[in-house]
């Protein structure tokens, strides 16, 4: 075996040559200063992508028709499509949106709705994708409002037509939505607890509406 060979494995058995040392690196007493550190942040940041906020492109998308519009169903496996020329609201907690709605007419609501949503409505759609305040459905006599987040009180106040669908949960529910005078429907949690003047078991009974029910 040549001497080069021998004198490698004698030297720890290793078959390559230590490497070179380094010369040690100067330290720069001002490199990590907070100014200098604040500077690199901030010249980082620059080169960042900005982050856009999301509610804000999704309003977009929908304005633009990019974004389709649809809405669960009660069972919240399947999509409802909503109107393509349904008119956008961008809800901030106005009152009284869709009053006095009428049939062939639809709106949709990003965000949420205030008090007396669909006050007096005859017809058509009004799809919440938020909350919606006080007396919603008060007075409703056609169409269909679906509210996807909380519902405040007095729901469905002398309600006499049409459905009502509540995803989420309520203050409660005025007495007059459940009279025989009511031939509506009334979906709350995905269970239909009301149809057609009277009680829908076992919706009633398993979300303990009369609960949920304030005197008028």
């Amino acid at each position: 075996m040549p001497q080069e060979n021998l004198n490698k494995i004698w030297n720890a058995g290793k078959y390559f040559e230590p490497k070179a040392e380094q010369p040690e690196k100067e330290l720069n007493p001002d490199e990590n200063k907070p100014s200098n550190v604040k500077r690199k942040i901030s010249v980082a940041k620059a080169f960042m992508p900005t982050q856009e906020d999301p509610f804000k492109k999704k309003v977009e998308a929908v304005l633009k028709g990019i974004e389709p519009a649809s809405a669960p169903t009660a069972a919240g496996k399947k999509e409802k499509p909503i109107p393509a020329d349904a008119e956008v609201i961008v809800g901030t907690g106005q009152d009284r949106i869709g009053e006095n709605l009428a049939a062939g007419k639809s709106i949709r609501v990003i965000g949420d709705a205030g008090y007396y949503t669909g006050y007096r409505m005859s017809g058509g759609e009004i799809y919440a994708e938020g909350d919606a305040g006080d007396g919603t459905g008060d007075s409703m006599s056609g169409g269909e409002i679906h509210v996807e987040g909380h519902v405040g009180g007095r729901t469905g106040d002398s309600m006499s037509n049409g459905t009502l669908r509540i995803d989420g949960d309520l203050d409660s529910f005025d007495e007059t939505a459940f009279t025989p005078k009511n031939k509506g429907t009334i979906i709350w949690k995905g269970k239909i607890i009301w149809k057609d003047g009277q009680k829908e078991e076992p919706g009633w009974t398993n979300l303990k509406v009369d609960e949920k029910i304030a005197d008028h």
